[in-house]
């Protein structure tokens, strides 16, 4: 257990909280699909930093990881799916379909999989090396066309638009992508680290949008005295 680790998924936890609470906000008022799928992906992301604080604090257990492996493993793919409702509807649709399909295999893989409770005990993060390959390889399926999504569509728009939060957004996904590569070849530190920095470049873009549209949202109406 690394006191480090605890307080490393806790800060994304925060972060990822107040982030995903912000967008779902904005759907409320909106009810942009967007802003539904971002909700629903910071939220995945915001259970998947907990249950990695749960384990820090207090151990791995079989569910505990299996919650966390349900829920890390789609989030990207939930981002990339706003992403893509941003600049194309038909297009988001189908990738929602996508995912449906290849999550609904993969919930039912997990369910069924026994965990390999020697892998818990090593140092973090265990990622997906506790549950067999069965399972594992439904990871790809979702981090690769998600991060492809997510990243892509952050520098399409920042090379249209010339909108620096839009970097933000594209390093911060980068970040976090980095991470989960690094842990893949043993680098434990990295996943919790690119975590934590990735959720907090992205959230700063997403402030940096928000105060944009602040400024350039037109001032209402004088009504004559």
């Amino acid at each position: 257990m690394s006191l480090e680790g605890a307080a490393i998924s806790l800060g994304a936890t925060v972060i990822s909280v107040a982030f995903a609470s912000l967008v779902f906000a904005q759907w409320m008022g909106r009810h942009r699909p967007y802003q539904l799928a971002w909700s629903i992906g910071l939220g995945l992301y915001a259970v998947a930093a907990f249950t990695q604080f749960l384990a820090e604090s207090y151990g791995w257990s079989v569910p505990v990881y299996k919650v966390y492996y349900l829920v890390a493993a789609p989030l990207v793919a939930a981002l990339g799916i706003g992403s893509v409702f941003l600049i194309h509807r038909r297009s988001g649709i189908g990738f929602t379909l996508y995912t449906v399909v290849i999550f609904a295999g993969f919930a039912a893989a997990v369910a069924g999989a026994t965990v390999n409770t020697d892998a818990l005990t090593t140092s973090i993060p265990v990622a997906g090396t506790a549950l067999p390959d069965n399972v594992r390889i439904f990871s790809p399926l979702f981090t690769v066309p998600g991060s492809i999504a997510l990243i892509g569509v952050a520098a399409y728009s920042y090379w249209r638009s010339r909108l620096t939060f839009n970097l933000w957004i594209g390093i911060g996904a980068l970040i976090v992508a980095a991470g989960g590569s690094l842990a893949r070849f043993n680098v434990s530190w990295a996943l919790y680290v690119g975590e934590l920095v990735g959720i907090a470049v992205m959230f700063e873009g997403f402030l940096r949008s928000q105060d944009l549209a602040k400024v350039t949202r037109p001032a209402p109406a004088q009504t004559p005295s």
